[in-house]
């Protein structure tokens, strides 16, 4: 009995494998063009993540999309020009979505929520006091 369940495991994934590896890569045009599309698509002055083939990895403003190239501006503390890179040269690009919460709107709204609760007791201790 173990060497039947063992043999259908086998099996199973021998036969399994070719379908798992079945998905084909996109032909380079492909992908070039998609990666058009996708630029496209995105607002100019919005702030980017990109990747290039090489490995270069960059947040950036996009400030410009052709035909072949895209036009980025690296946020840096020192200024750089801007840079242009062709679509062919992409291996990732998407737009940094900003979650609209951070750390500095949490303490103000405590601080101002505390504040309020404050003065709301010291007025109703002002009145009683009467």
């Amino acid at each position: 009995m173990r060497t039947i369940t063992i043999v259908i495991v086998i099996a199973a994934l021998v036969l399994a494998t070719p379908t798992a590896f079945a998905q084909d890569a996109l032909a380079r045009d492909a992908e070039t063009a998609a990666f058009q599309q996708l630029a496209g698509g995105i607002p100019l002055g919005s702030r980017i993540k990109v990747r290039t083939t090489d490995g270069r990895r960059l947040t950036a403003t996009l400030m410009a999309v052709d035909d072949r190239h895209i036009v980025v501006k690296r946020l840096s503390r020192v200024p750089e020009p801007a840079v242009a890179i062709a679509f062919a040269d992409l291996s990732e690009l998407r737009r940094e979505e900003r979650s609209g919460f951070s750390i500095g709107k949490a303490i103000g709204i405590g601080l101002a929520a505390g504040v309020g609760a404050i003065l709301t007791l010291f007025a109703i201790a002002m009145t009683i006091d009467d």
